[in-house]
This record gives C-alpha cells, structure tokens and sequence, in this order.
C-alpha cells in the first residue's frame, strides 16, 4: 500500500489531538497481566527507523477477537520500551512510552487466525509477530491438541428414547489427543452456526447484540484429524459426559489442558439428551424433555442410556487403539478416568461404580441416583458441587458411603451453570451484563474455570499418572479463600 506523505502528516495530526484529548494513557488498564490468564501472547520483531529490536507482549479481546486491549515490552539496542493500547478491526492505536515521555502509537493491523502484522504510523516502522489467542484458557502443557469425530452405531443396543421400535443407539464421538506443538493442520470450529444458535437460545433473556456467528471468535486450540504426538508415549484415557440438555464443546476449557498435558479424552454427545446433536449425514435432534413425558421412568431410562453410552465409548476405545489410523497402539487403557457434568456426573459414578476397566471418577456439580449405586462408587471420587450443594444429600449419600479416597470441593459463589465455558464466552459477547443474571453465579468466570481446571488436572495425575495425593492437597490450600474443600 502506498500512502502520500502529506495525507499520512495530516491523519497523524489529527489523530494525535484525538488520541490526547481522551487522556489514552489514564484510560489504559493498569496491566491486563494481572489477570488470571490473558486471552493471548504474542512476540516477534520490531523496527523503527533504521533501528531493529524484539517485541512481546499480551492482549485481551473485547466483544470480538479483532479487537481488544494490548500491552507490550519493546527492546531496542539493549533499551526497554513499554507500549499499550487497543486495537479495533485494522486499526491499532495506543501509547508508546520513551523515558517520561508517551509517544502516541497509530498504525494498520492485518489478523489471521494466527499471525497478525502492524504497519505502525508513529513512530515510523511496522511489527512482525505472531499470537495465539482465544476466549478459553491457554493451553498449559508440551502438547498440542489433535480431535477427530466419530459417528457409532450401536446395532446391539435399541433406542429407548424414541418410540420407533426399529431404532438403535446412535452416539457421536470426539476424540482429543495430544499432537506435536507445531503441527500443521486446519484449526477446528468451537462449534457450528446451528449449535450456537441453540446455546444462545438457552439464556434466561434475549441476548440481543450476539451476532449469529460469535462462536467463531472462540477459537480453540486444536486441529482436525493431524497426527497424535510423535513420541512413543501411551496416553491415559478419560471419557466425559455433558449434562442434561448440554453438549459436549461448551465444556472444551476443561478438556484441552488435560490434553495438553498428555491425556487422550473421548467426549460424548448423547442424542436425546444434549441439547442438539449434529450427524455426518446433516440431520439433527434436539433435547426431548423427558420430565414432561407421560413415563415416570423416563429419567432412569436416560441415565441408564447415557451410562451405557459411555460404556459403548470404551469399547470403540478398544477398537480404535487396534485400527485406527491415528491412535493405533497410542491408548493407554490399564488408565481410565471418567469425569461429567450434572447429569454426566451421574453417569460418572454409575460406570465407576459398574465398570471395571474404570480407575477414578470426577463430577462436576453431579447429581446422583443413588439406587443405581447401593454400596457406593468404590474408586477414588471427586465431587466439585456449586456454592450451597456441598452437604447437599446426594453429596453426602456418596460421601458416607465410600470407602476409597474421595475428595468434594464447593467454589464460593459459583453456579450449576459455571461448569461451563458459557460464563466466559458471555464475559466477551456481553461484557455489561452482570453474570449472576443470566445464571453464572458471582464468582469471576475465569477464577471458576482455572480451579475447576487445576483440580481436574491434579486429581487424573494423582489416579492415572501416579503423582502423589499432595498435589491435590496443595491445590486446595492454593485456592483456600474461595472454596470448600474436604477430603478422607
């Protein structure tokens, strides 16, 4: 791009008197870093004039991932510079500040999924760098993440929850797998157009102002169908089960760090019971809601549908670790966890409690049906519940009952609905609102997801990995001033 040299002194003057007459350095945030985690890193090079230098930095996004808040360290000729600011569409505008004095920074901004260029105005020269960066937390561990969808049809199992008799179980499959960190590869979709629709029609009030397509400012973290990790390493395996009326990518902040940090995780959509589950063949099918259903045995024929479903997932586990171009001989299967939420939560303890090949479960807010567990769960258990349910009394049924470690945890302020990413996705999309009124408690969503996440992490390296008991311990005493925590 060519630009003529009166018309680039002209924009700069006036933008200068813009920029001063809203004090940008006073309205700047004191530093983003002070964050729990900020929504992405970025570093590269720097030249101003005839000089060349290093720069890295940090940003967090606003309402879109083309605009946000950055801050940035400059080095030049062994000097440090510091420089914030914002930065809208291709427009990047901020302070640059030499000594005492603040330099106003204007300049173009090219963003890609995963690089961006700044032709900076003032002072004279341009950025090269390249960022990650997303709405959900970053990626903690040595690996990257691969998925890969399946699509099973279960013809040893009858559909319970329709009435055509002819029906079988149908389930859909994604499977997360540790990658090398730079694999190439096409970066997957948070989710699609029509499953967010659905999500944004869950709200409690018409979220007005969400354009249609905002789940493409996501961005998670892994690749379509690249090659698993090029170490020899076998990888733990964990299933998840989503809730009731859930589905299985609002809770992706809870599966992408344990991938990173080298566990295969097999997620489940469970047809019928998600909210809205999408096959190869393009159909979908929406959440029946069985309470209002004539059965009174709907709900335990549910939970007994999703149990073994997740059964269903191991045994297909078993099949792809012998056939299965990517994760052939790759799974490590003497190691299984399984983890939930709500309703998954209860499909957790019934398969640790039904299904040997099983080592440790988790919940996440469970409930629990306590008939279909009479002695108890018998493996090592986590209960993280919302603020209020910790001696709740499906809580303290399984609790009382269990004999091997188990482990609750109450996060202060949290909600049912905070065991999502939805809280977080909201705290961009609709920055104004107050969380708690649309049902996401009153703890900040990012402080919710790091404890949830750390614990996570810290209870499947106790039980699968073999790490010691205290590191849960020490997770707990970390987080002391917002939880409730109990062990035996």
């Amino acid at each position: 791009m060519k630009w003529n040299l009166k018309i680039i002194t002209s924009i700069v003057f006036v933008l200068i008197i813009i920029i001063s007459s809203f004090n940008i350095n006073a309205q700047l945030p004191k530093s983003i870093s002070e964050d729990i985690w900020t929504d992405g890193i970025f570093e590269g090079t720097i030249t101003i004039g005839k000089s060349n230098g290093d720069i890295t930095g940090m940003i967090n996004h606003g309402r879109s991932s083309t605009n946000g808040v950055f801050q940035a360290t400059i080095l030049i000729n062994d000097e440090s510079f510091e420089a914030k600011g914002w930065f809208k569409n291709n427009l990047l505008y901020g302070v640059f500040k030499k000594g005492i004095f603040s330099i106003p920074l204007i300049g173009l901004i090219e963003i890609h999924r995963s690089a961006f260029k700044s032709y900076l105005i003032i002072p004279n020269g341009f950025i090269k760098a390249s960022y990650t960066s997303s709405y959900i937390p970053p990626l903690n561990g040595k690996y990257g993440i691969g998925v890969k969808n399946f699509h099973l049809i279960d013809e040893s199992r009858k559909e319970l929850l329709t009435e055509n008799p002819d029906d079988f179980r149908e389930l859909v499959l994604k499977i997360w797998y540790p990658t090398d960190k730079e694999v190439e590869g096409e970066w997957y979709t948070y989710m699609t157009e029509l499953m967010f629709a659905w999500l944004m029609g869950r709200a409690p009030i018409p979220l007005l102002g969400v354009s249609k397509t905002a789940y493409e400012d996501v961005k998670p973290h892994g690749k379509i169908n690249v090659p698993i990790a090029s170490n020899s390493n076998l990888f733990p395996v964990i299933l998840f089960s989503h809730g009731l009326d859930g589905t299985l990518e609002i809770y992706s902040s809870f599966i992408e760090d344990l991938v990173s940090k080298g566990y295969v995780v097999i997620s489940m959509n469970h047809p019928y019971i998600a909210g809205v589950v999408e096959f190869p063949d393009d159909r979908s099918i929406y959440y029946q809601d069985f309470y209002s259903q004539n059965n009174p045995d709907y709900a335990k024929i549910a939970i007994r549908t999703i149990a073994d479903d997740a059964k269903s997932a191991l045994d297909y586990a078993e099949i792809l670790n012998d056939t299965d171009d990517i994760l052939k001989e790759r799974l490590n299967l003497e190691n299984v966890g399984m983890y939930g939420h709500s309703f998954g939560g209860a499909s957790t303890s019934i398969c640790c409690f039904e299904d040997d090949r099983i080592d440790c479960g988790l919940t996440l807010d469970g409930v629990s049906y306590e008939e279909l567990i009479p002695i108890g769960v018998t493996k090592p258990f986590f209960m993280m519940t919302a603020d209020g349910r910790f001696n709740s009394s499906g809580v303290d049924y399984i609790w009382d009952k269990q004999e091997s470690d188990i482990y609750r945890m109450s996060i202060n302020g949290s909600s049912h609905y905070g065991y999502t990413d939805v809280g977080l996705l909201l705290s961009h999309m609709l920055p104004l609102i107050p969380q708690n009124i649309l049902g996401f408690g009153t703890v900040d969503a990012k402080l919710m997801i790091e404890i949830v996440r750390s614990f996570i992490l810290e209870f499947f390296n106790v039980y699968l990995k073999g790490e010691s008991e205290s590191r849960i311990i020490d997770i707990a005493e970390d987080f002391s001033h917002y939880i409730q925590f109990e062990y035996k």
